[in-house]
């Protein structure tokens, strides 16, 4: 009872908070068709930026607010630098949008090195408790009130960003420019202002993944590199575009991480075949869905 109940958990927290991560992926494929690799990297400089604004007597709620302002800024600038030079461009031909943002990603990690440290810290939970609420032990595994909010936070980030793609003008365009930007803008829409805005939005939903994830698992430089990873694999998953398919992703990887970390046969732990067994899964996934669960094919009419 007590290994399931960890699993679940487990599942539940890492998968939100992958799910958050992917859903940045997602956003910006969604209305570009490029994949943003210094996604991971956003939430390393919202986590260290939260820590610096706590460092500085801020209270936590206060940095949350002001940490996900400043990675909307940061994913706006993560656009103007690394995908507006490069113009006008068919994504799936001219992929020099790889190596802007994997330099990004390089040039960010050192000025966050240099402006702040290299060092793992710890941030305040931002939800200590919950009307009152802290903690529960069910079957000897503790539930806290920031895991039942890393959850929350991922489910309601979700619903938000799928009302805003199916319910919305702005979400009208964000598909249209992604069909078609030329047609979108004869339409009145402005391609470079929907472009602007999902990077904003995505560096936002980093913000809000750092700062949920910190009290667990520390602001750390390495954090960028193995969530990002993970955010990424279970964004395509999940179905890349896909706003319900990233936290389905997310769910799925995490629930096979714990479930790999738990089994015990005898003496013998199986922890070290978790990146195995998880990949293997992603593979297995792709041979029956090659678009991910949610994803669908693109079709082009002749």
């Amino acid at each position: 009872m007590t290994d399931l109940v960890q699993i679940v958990v487990s599942a539940a927290t890492v998968g939100s908070v992958l799910g958050l991560v992917a859903l940045g992926y997602n956003l910006v494929f969604s209305a570009t068709r490029i994949v943003n690799f210094a996604q991971g990297t956003m939430l390393v400089v919202a986590g260290y930026t939260a820590y610096a604004l706590t460092r500085e007597g801020v209270p936590i709620w206060a940095a949350f607010v002001l940490t996900v302002l400043l990675s909307a800024a940061f994913g706006a600038v993560v656009e103007l630098v690394a995908i507006r030079p490069l113009g006008r461009f068919d994504p799936t031909r001219n992929v020099g949008w790889v190596l802007t943002t994997f330099a990004v990603t390089l040039v960010s990690i050192d000025l966050v090195r240099l402006a702040v440290d290299a060092e793992p810290h710890p941030l305040p939970d931002l939800a200590g408790s919950i009307l009152g609420w802290e903690q529960s032990t069910v079957a000897g595994v503790p539930i806290t009130a920031t895991d039942v909010a890393i959850v929350v936070g991922a489910v309601v980030m979700m619903l938000l960003i799928e009302g805003l793609h199916r319910r919305t003008t702005a979400g009208r365009a964000f598909r249209a420019v992604a069909q078609d930007r030329q047609t979108a803008a004869l339409m009145g829409i402005n391609p470079s202002a929907v472009v602007l805005t999902t990077f904003a939005v995505a560096g936002a939903l980093a913000g809000v993944g750092a700062v949920l994830l910190a009290p667990k698992l520390f602001v750390r430089l390495d954090n960028g590199e193995i969530l990002g990873v993970q955010a990424f694999v279970a964004a395509v998953l999940g179905g890349l575009g896909s706003t319900r398919g990233a936290v389905v992703g997310g769910y799925l990887i995490a629930l096979t991480s714990a479930v790999v970390r738990t089994v015990q046969i005898g003496d013998s732990t199986f922890v070290k075949w978790e990146p195995l067994v998880v990949f293997a899964v992603f593979m297995l996934v792709l041979v029956f869905r090659p678009n991910g669960i949610f994803g669908r094919p693109d079709i082009e009419k002749a």
